[in-house]
């Protein structure tokens, strides 16, 4: 292959030469006007300047041979290393046509999924997808066609051989044109390990509700039959009681998690009154709400409206984003809570002026066990399990949540879930 020194030096020599036919061709022709030059000297002229560009033709062509030699070379060994790296990768990778048939798989694809070179090419990757809870293989095949980029999707494949896998799929542009490259990461062991650990935690916080029940119950009937007691003795009963409200949330959190996370929070559709429902959570939060002396302006359109939907998870939804909007609320602040029906679709808004969110760390606000920097320092409690309840939830009723936040601005959280009427209630 020429190198960049060779082609650098026939570059220099071009240009000598395109000086030279230049340089000599204004003299020939200021001479010949002048008629200074004899018949004789004239054709001599002219053979030098042919020969000059000749010359200059040959350097030109051989550079454009160089060139072309120097950037086939370098294809040549671009696709060298990248079927090296394709074919000794450790990870699965599948080129495949948009509509999922395989073209070609690389080893670590045919132990994966148990098959054989020869059988694998011209299956279909989609063919193998099992559905879940989580993805439907229809969604990930149609984003496929669409020539959309994946990453980190995880998926049921259910090999040739075998049972089936949890893999992290995704999906880049290929090399070649019209095909896709596809990398499948075995994390099954992971999957078994997260599910054990949920069932760990689930078993322990619903064995932990025994004893601080009788802890909480134990602690009112000591206040109740503590007739004279002194202001020491009933502060260090209030004291208990908070923190058996605390230990209750914080179970019911856990508990909460594990349930969403083994898949074992089963939706139970039946009515709910939405006017009635957020009454509700406005009282369970009244004393906060008072104590705070914010203002909270309320929205029902339309009253009453009565939708199906699984009140476990409507609440879990409402009464989160509501007590952390109380909760980072500056006295006097302004609480806005409603919902508005839109087609066949429930907006729901919690949003406040408190202190916002840094909107650098708006992308982890929904991840587990996940706090602002600036709620840490305004409030030292809390799970960071919160928000990510909330979004399992809003997912598991088929919706979507969005968040709008800056710092000391408040921020404005909007649930956008698929509802079925049941009454439209009072329609203004």
């Amino acid at each position: 292959m020429p190198s960049d020194s060779q082609i650098h030096q026939f570059r220099w020599i071009e240009r000598i030469l395109l000086f030279l036919a230049l340089g000599f061709t204004g003299v020939f022709v200021w001479l010949f006007v002048t008629n200074s030059l004899a018949w004789y000297a004239v054709f001599g002229g002219i053979g030098i300047l042919v020969l000059l560009l000749m010359m200059l033709l040959f350097v030109q062509h051989k550079i454009d041979v160089m060139v072309e030699i120097s950037i086939s070379q370098a294809g040549y060994l671009q696709d060298d290393v990248f079927s090296s790296l394709y074919e000794n990768s450790p990870v699965a990778y599948l080129s495949i046509l948009n509509d999922g048939t395989i073209i070609d798989s690389n080893p670590a694809a045919v132990k994966l999924l148990g098959g054989q070179v020869s059988t694998m090419e011209g299956s279909n990757i989609f063919s193998l997808m099992q559905g879940t809870d989580e993805i439907d293989p229809g969604i990930v095949q149609g984003k496929v066609a669409a020539g959309l980029t994946m990453k980190g999707v995880e998926v049921v494949i259910q090999p040739f051989v075998g049972t089936p896998l949890w893999v992290e799929l995704s999906v880049y542009n290929h090399r070649v044109e019209g095909q896709r490259l596809m990398e499948l990461v075995d994390v099954t062991e992971q999957k078994r390990i997260d599910t054990a650990k949920s069932e760990f935690v689930a078993l322990a916080t619903h064995q932990l509700r025994t004893p601080i029940a009788a802890i909480r119950w134990n602690v009112e009937l000591l206040s109740k039959n503590l007739t004279a007691r002194t202001e020491k003795q009933g502060r260090y009963l209030d004291k208990i009681e908070r923190n058996v409200f605390r230990m209750i949330s914080l179970i019911n959190d856990f508990l909460s998690v594990s349930k969403l996370e083994m898949g074992t929070f089963a939706a139970q559709s039946e009515d709910t009154n939405l006017t009635e429902f957020f009454t509700s959570i406005e009282d369970e939060f009244a004393e906060k709400i008072t104590s705070k002396q914010l203002t909270v302006n309320r929205q029902d359109d339309p009253p009453n409206l009565v939708i199906k939907t699984d009140s476990r998870l409507f609440h879990i939804i409402v009464s989160n984003l509501v007590s952390n909007a109380v909760k980072y609320l500056v006295p006097n602040g302004t609480l806005v809570f409603s919902y508005q029906l839109i087609g066949e679709q429930l907006q729901i808004v919690v949003a406040d002026n408190g202190i916002g969110i840094p909107e650098s760390e708006l992308d982890n606000l929904f991840t587990k066990f996940f706090r602002a920097s600036n709620a840490r320092s305004h409030q030292t409690e809390g799970t960071g399990l919160g928000l990510y309840v909330v979004k399992q939830s809003v997912e598991l009723l088929g919706g979507t949540i969005t968040v709008d936040s800056k710092e000391n601005e408040g921020a404005r959280f909007v649930i956008i879930l698929p509802v079925q009427v049941v009454s439209y209630g009072e329609i203004r």
